[in-house]
């Protein structure tokens, strides 16, 4: 075990050995939450009168008379003071409802006392600690909550109880006095209390109706559940100030309190002889001595762990069985039965009612209570004080330790280390049993656990284990529970430089939005002279993603790397600085995508797309959908229409970037959809999409692309034509549309065909190149055979060298029709999947077979592929015989 000190110790060690502290020894002082009486007896000097002797006599008795009152609500006599007593309820164990059960001890008390008496109740946190060293041999309490009951008593009249606010739980009758003045504390709220009861908020009034409900006639069974704290206690007290049927209540249940001598009693209680109830059902001898053995009146019989299990539990099943009136059966905290009890509550029997109150469901049906009814120490005192010393440090721990871990990133959470960490912080402890108890989940403590360990652990004490856990961590390599520990052990310098360290490592592994909260927890942490370095750092990675300029001497200005990306005059110059550029997610975007636009005009779309990797999440809307358009006309390209068009959503769900990009971006968005919708054979959404995009944000490349639309719908637009010409790519896609519209009219497209392939050439824009290749072959075929065929020749080794898959399909689709003509056979050529209807049906009137494709959605190009099957294909035919 490692103590606080640092020194590893071996597990029998029960000092440690460096620095003499006791090892797993509970907390030395501790918060608790607790509701503090002061009685004292009014005027008791005047019995010295009759003497020393007859004085004492008085006032022991008096005192004497008290003290059993408040042990008998469960309070715990701290002090005897002259003529008073000092009565603490929560400390040093809680049993719950502490404020009722010190405002019912002090009406008791008073108004049993022989003697005039007062009292005062004042409730809060307060310190549980030995005071002088130790040397007084028990803690005591110490706290604003002790000194303010004594106040309250001496502002007490005789016979009075006086409280303060805190104190008030619901269900006490009070009486307000306003406000009093208490030495050395100023005014305070003072009530005097007429009455205690129990009272329950409205959703303890449901609850408490669907139990009177459930259990109005046998048999019935309920598991009452909900986490510590949650009201399930005060929900059974008032449940039961009127059972239905004689009642027998089983107290806390569990490893600690033996399960025999608790059914002992409560067979004893009930049944008046424990041979009265073994009367019940005529036993086997086996049966009957399992049954004894379960209530302590027999030694352990000589069987098996298993055997002895099923003889209880069938011997119990035979009684419970035979009951003879109805019983309720009430097991209050019972979190974790043993295995013989749990396969006993999984059964029903004729005449007993069962209500089970635990933190976990045991069995159905059940009733949930939610949750905290009060302060987190108040509520989870009772619960922490019932685990045994071991578990009880480890769940503060685990408390502690989770409130630190809290913004731990998930991947950085390794609960192995956790376990080895408690191991060496809490020794030996049954974490099972934790979770039996409902109050850790899957290893990590209930919310409400984290809340009470803060409350009740003292400051200095979590800075220790927190000190260990660094220590711990930093052995493991783990910076970031290390980071984490550093600053809640208040070791901000060594704090400061693990979170920097985090930050830089996210940094450098292109996450800066890991590292920009890094740098501010740094910041916080670190001395002033580490701030403006930090400053600098941490405004370069807020630049790394666009959101602020670069630091003057920052990092970013001192990086060749990104220097030489800014200077770089030729695009394709990027492709080797791309890695180092990982750091600056908004630099590295900008550098693929114009290293991926090089690469397609230089007729590389394969390795265009390869460049062009997802972008990192958090640059500008307008770069994301700008990659996101740039990537689906790569992948059309490469004939991977479905993939594009996932990445194309229109309305009224387009992509998240769409909203927060700029006109540029949205525009490309826009005419990529637009090519993907007329290459898929959807002419009229495309006319439709393109309009009222055109209408939202007009633009010269978006006019292109419509206009290309409606020429294959067999109308020129004039103003789009003109519109386009302003843009470089927009120009040759425009002049390929007149030389199309050309054509419609039976006018010589040629002039335009050969202009629309010099801008395509002087661009270098591959697009516009393949269709206007191949219109120019189209059109050369009736006419220039020759020419047309040297032309297919050309597209089809062009598109295969280059990957260019849908206008490869027309490619050796053209081909295969030039050679179609002169009899050659074609089979070779027609022998590919293709990518869209319009090649699909191309492909089929080729090899002789009814396209079979509605291709309305192609206008023009859809009515010449229906065309030449009606015209020309038997003629190929023949020729193919």
């Amino acid at each position: 075990m490692r103590c606080e000190c640092g020194q590893k110790n071996p597990p029998e060690a029960r000092f440690c050995m460096a620095c003499g502290r006791a090892l797993g020894a509970l907390l030395p002082e501790e918060r608790r939450y607790v509701s503090v009486l002061f009685y004292d007896l009014v005027d008791s000097s005047q019995h010295f009168q009759s003497g020393l002797q007859a004085a004492y006599h008085h006032l022991q008795e008096a005192l004497e008379e008290a003290a059993r009152v408040a042990r008998a609500k469960g309070g715990f006599v701290h002090r005897f003071l002259g003529d008073g007593i000092l009565v603490l309820f929560g400390a040093p164990g809680a049993r719950g409802k502490e404020p009722w059960r010190a405002l019912e001890a002090a009406l008791e008390m008073v108004r049993t006392s022989r003697l005039p008496a007062r009292a005062g109740v004042a409730s809060g946190e307060v310190l549980w600690a030995p005071l002088g060293s130790g040397q007084a041999g028990e803690p005591t309490a110490v706290g604003p909550a002790v000194v303010l009951a004594e106040r309250l008593s001496k502002l007490a009249s005789p016979g009075e109880v006086l409280t303060e606010p805190q104190t008030l739980a619901p269900g006490v009758e009070a009486e307000g006095l306003g406000f009093r003045e208490a030495k050395g504390l100023g005014a305070v709220e003072v009530s005097r209390v007429k009455a205690v009861r129990v009272e329950l908020d409205p959703e303890g009034e449901t609850l408490l109706r669907l139990l009177r409900e459930t259990f109005h006639r046998p048999p019935a069974r309920l598991n009452l559940v909900g986490p510590p704290g949650s009201g399930k206690s005060l929900l059974l007290e008032k449940f039961l100030e009127n059972p239905p049927y004689p009642v027998v209540v089983l107290e806390r249940m569990g490893p600690e309190t033996p399960l025999r001598t608790t059914l002992r009693q409560a067979v004893e209680r009930t049944f008046g002889q424990v041979n009265a109830f073994l009367a019940l059902a005529e036993l086997s001898p086996e049966l009957s001595l399992a049954l004894r053995y379960s209530l302590g009146l027999e030694a352990r019989p000589p069987w098996d762990r298993p055997t002895l299990e099923k003889a209880i539990l069938e011997a119990w099943k035979e009684v419970l069985h035979r009951l003879p009136h109805p019983l309720l059966l009430v097991a209050k905290n019972l979190h974790a039965p043993d295995r013989t009890l749990r396969e006993l509550l999984k059964h029903s029997f004729p005449h007993l009612m069962l209500l089970v109150e635990s933190r976990k469901p045991l069995f159905s049906p059940t009733l949930e209570a939610r949750g905290l009814k009060a302060p987190p120490l108040l509520a989870l005192q009772p619960a922490l004080d019932a685990l045994p010393p071991a578990e009880r440090q480890a769940l503060l721990i685990l408390g502690v330790m989770e409130e630190a871990l809290a913004s731990l990133p998930e991947e950085e959470r390794h609960e192995e280390h956790l376990r080895e960490l408690l191991g060496e912080l809490a020794g030996t402890f049954s974490a099972q049993r934790l979770e039996e108890e409902g109050l850790t989940q899957g290893g990590r403590p209930l919310s409400e656990v984290v809340q009470a360990a803060r409350a009740l652990v003292p400051e200095e004490q979590a800075r220790a284990w927190h000190r260990v856990a660094a220590r711990f961590y930093r052995e493991k390599g783990a910076i970031w529970p290390m980071a984490l520990h550093l600053r809640r052990a208040m070791q901000e310098r060594e704090a400061a430089q693990a979170f920097r360290l985090l930050a830089q490592e996210a940094w450098r592994q292109g996450q800066p939005e890991r590292a920009i909260p890094l740098y501010q927890k740094a910041l916080e942490a670190a001395p002033p002279s580490w701030r403006e370095a930090l400053g600098k750092e941490l405004q370069d990675a807020q630049a790394s993603l666009g959101l602020a300029e670069d630091a003057p001497g920052g990092p970013r200005s001192q990086d060749p790397i990104l220097q030489a990306s800014r200077e770089a005059q030729n695009p394709l110059a990027l492709l080797p600085l791309l890695p180092g550029l990982k750091p600056y997610p908004l630099e590295e975007a900008q550098a693929r995508l114009q290293a991926a636009a090089a690469l397609w005009r230089a007729f590389q779309p394969r390795q265009a797309l390869e460049v062009l990797s997802e972008f990192h999440p958090l640059v500008p809307a307008s770069l994301r959908l700008h990659g996101q358009s740039l990537r689906a006309g790569l992948l059309m390209d490469l004939g991977r229409y479905l993939e594009a068009e996932s990445l194309l959503r229109g309305e009224p769900h387009p992509p998240p970037a769409y909203r927060k990009a700029d006109l540029e971006a949205k525009t490309r968005y826009h005419a990529t959809r637009l090519r993907l919708l007329l290459e898929t054979g959807r002419l009229g959404q495309a006319l439709e999409e393109g309009e009222r995009a055109y209408r939202e944000a007009p633009h010269p490349w978006l006019a292109a692309a419509l206009l290309s639309a409606w020429t294959l719908k067999g109308r020129f637009r004039e103003d789009l034509f003109q519109e386009a010409l302003r843009h470089p790519d927009g120009k040759g896609l425009g002049i390929l549309a007149l030389a199309h519209h050309r054509w419609q009219r039976s006018l010589d497209p040629t002039p335009l065909l050969k202009e629309a392939l010099r801008e395509s050439r002087r661009l270098s824009n591959p697009y516009v190149y393949h269709l206007a290749l191949t219109s120019l072959a189209l059109y050369l075929w009736p006419k220039a055979p020759r020419k047309a065929k040297a032309l297919s020749q050309h597209l089809l080794y062009q598109t295969h060298r280059t990957g260019f898959a849908v206008h490869l399909e027309v490619a050796r689709l053209l081909r295969a029709q030039l050679l179609l003509e002169e009899g050659e056979k074609v089979e070779h050529l027609l022998g590919f999947t293709p990518s869209v209807p319009l090649t699909r049906a191309w492909q089929a009137v080729l090899a002789g077979e009814n396209p079979g494709e509605n291709l309305g959605g192609y206008g023009i190009l859809g009515r010449w592929v229906r065309e030449l099957w009606r015209r020309r294909g038997a003629g190929w035919m023949r020729h193919r015989r």
